[in-house]
């Protein structure tokens, strides 16, 4: 029963059943009464039935007998072309049952000659009463291809602020991006041959092809024999131009350092044609210049540094370099040098130290003025010191970086020392607690953990101890034949120690030399 109404063929008549939940309209009824043949319908007693609905016979024709008819399809194709479906009209009056071969030959009739569903159209066939569509062709959807791609194994987000923590620091840019020989830069990732699809009507659906690419070689790039992996030729910084990756050896700023370039830090040497503002940082795996001035800036050097016009400290620049640094002058500056510092002009009010020489003698205004100053081997200038009498330390003959590791060895312990001194103090009021039965257990937990925390504490200090003690046995071993030299003039206010022992010059020495000779330090002549 179909739409909740029926029709049967009897001796007496045509009669029709409709069901209370009947939602059928006379139209619907009519349509089935003309598809058995019937069309001197009572259109008057069809109306009433469905108006009633009282699921009881009810005669809309005289008798009628049904024609024979075979059974019938109907079949519709989705816009794309993949699916058919079907539509099965029964037969009617002893008409003819479908097959798999009259319904696949009428799909060839109207065109659907490709992917035919037997099984679903037999299972539509098992089921003839079921009036419903049946999807009995498939077609193949086409495979689109895809592009070949290049995954970068480096971060190429360069000139963007970085977040630091939970904050965004300006300086640090990601202007560097350093690579190391044979470092893989980027893969290439094939492109993926497209499949062409067919349509129910036998019909070819194009698919999209897929696109090769080529991987962005550049200059000091290597591409891989499969054509798929690119390689640094040798350390380096990353250069992106025109699309192409290229590994440059040495980093070059054009200008200055500052918030324009952010942070420096390369695997190899860096060349700076401007300044190195305040508050900015370079650090170098190789040789370092700068053809302007280092203000307030850190920088560290695994080669050589090299500041053409000079450094302008602040109190605030630290430079670092392990080989020889070179600067027009240093003011109010750290620098330290595992192997020689020159200056064309003067070192003023800043602390100093070279493995092996410290030198301002590039001109008459060689001078050396205030602050330390610490040399393995030599220090020499013009002038040492000021006819105002300012405080300038110069420490030869004993190497610098050793001396520092003492000082902080000491400082180290010391703060270990007050620290045990603070908990020994609560051990020993927890314990008097103790004696007296008035540890609560907080307490007792707070006496177990100070404790253990004093005989931690304890091992620290005393392996300090014992490196400090190994220090000053190299300090000792280490303490060379140095030397002072000043070729115009010496001020008061000069302390001068040489291995150990101090020289303080209370008046002013012209074209003098202070060597150690003998356990004390003498004046000669320079040379």
């Amino acid at each position: 029963m179909d739409q909740g109404f029926d029709i049967n063929l009897a001796e007496e008549g045509v009669f029709l059943v409709v069901t209370p939940d009947c939602s059928a309209s006379v139209g619907n009824v009519i349509s089935a009464l003309k598809e058995k043949g019937v069309t001197d319908y009572d259109g008057d007693a069809i109306k009433s039935a469905l108006e009633n609905k009282l699921g009881t016979p009810v005669r809309v024709a005289s008798p009628h007998k049904e024609e024979a008819k075979d059974a019938d399809y109907r079949i519709k194709i989705s816009e794309d072309g993949l699916t058919c479906e079907t539509w099965l009209i029964p037969p009617s009056g002893g008409g003819a049952m479908p097959t798999l071969q009259s319904i696949k030959g009428f799909m060839n009739s109207h065109g659907v000659v490709y992917g035919h569903d037997e099984k679903a159209i037999e299972e539509m066939i098992s089921r003839p009463l079921e009036k419903q569509w049946v999807v009995t062709a498939k077609g193949d959807a086409p495979k689109n291809g895809k592009d070949a791609r290049v995954d970068y194994k480096i971060d190429l987000n360069v000139l963007k602020p970085r977040a630091v923590g939970d904050k965004v620091d300006m300086k640090e840019l990601g202007t560097v991006i350093n690579v190391i020989q044979g470092q893989e830069i980027a893969e290439k990732i094939p492109f993926v041959q497209g499949q062409d699809g067919m349509s129910v009507m036998g019909k070819k659906i194009a698919a999209y092809a897929g696109k090769d690419k080529n991987l962005p070689s550049g200059k000091g790039t290597a591409v891989s024999e499969d054509k798929l992996h690119l390689c640094a030729e040798f350390d380096g910084n990353v250069i992106i131009k025109g699309g192409s990756l290229s590994v440059n050896r040495m980093f070059e700023v054009k200008g200055d350092v500052d918030y324009s370039v952010g942070n420096i830090d390369f695997i190899g040497p860096v060349v700076i044609h401007g300044s190195v503002r305040e508050g900015f940082e370079v650090s170098s795996g190789s040789d370092v210049i700068i053809d302007g001035v280092v203000e307030g800036a850190v920088i560290k050097s695994e080669g050589g540094m090299t500041i053409k016009v000079g450094i302008r400290g602040t109190g605030k620049a630290n430079l670092t370099a392990k080989g020889d640094v070179n600067s027009g002058y240093i003011d109010q500056a750290r620098v330290r040098s595992s192997g020689n510092i020159a200056v064309a002009e003067a070192i003023l009010h800043s602390d100093i130290g070279a493995r092996g020489e410290v030198a301002a003698i590039g001109s008459k205004k060689g001078q050396i003025v205030g602050g330390m100053i610490q040399a393995g081997s030599e220090v020499l200038c013009e002038v040492l010191g000021s006819e105002m009498g300012t405080k300038t330390d110069v420490i030869v003959g004993e190497l610098p970086e050793l001396a520092e590791e003492r000082k902080r060895s000491q400082e180290n312990i010391k703060q270990f020392e007050e620290q045990i001194e603070k908990i020994d103090a609560n051990i020993t009021f927890l314990k008097n607690l103790q004696q007296q039965g008035q540890l609560t257990e907080d307490k007792q937990e707070t006496l177990a953990r100070i404790t253990k925390a004093k005989f931690q504490i304890k091992a620290q200090h005393d392996a300090t101890k014992k490196h400090l003690e190994e220090l000053e046995r190299d300090l000792d071993k280490n303490k060379l034949d140095g030397r002072v030299r000043v070729k115009s003039a010496c001020h008061p206010g000069v302390s001068i120690m040489i291995r150990g022992v101090r020289y303080i010059v209370r008046e002013t020495l012209r074209f003098v030399k202070f060597v150690y000779e003998d356990g004390e330090i003498r004046l000669k002549s320079f040379d």
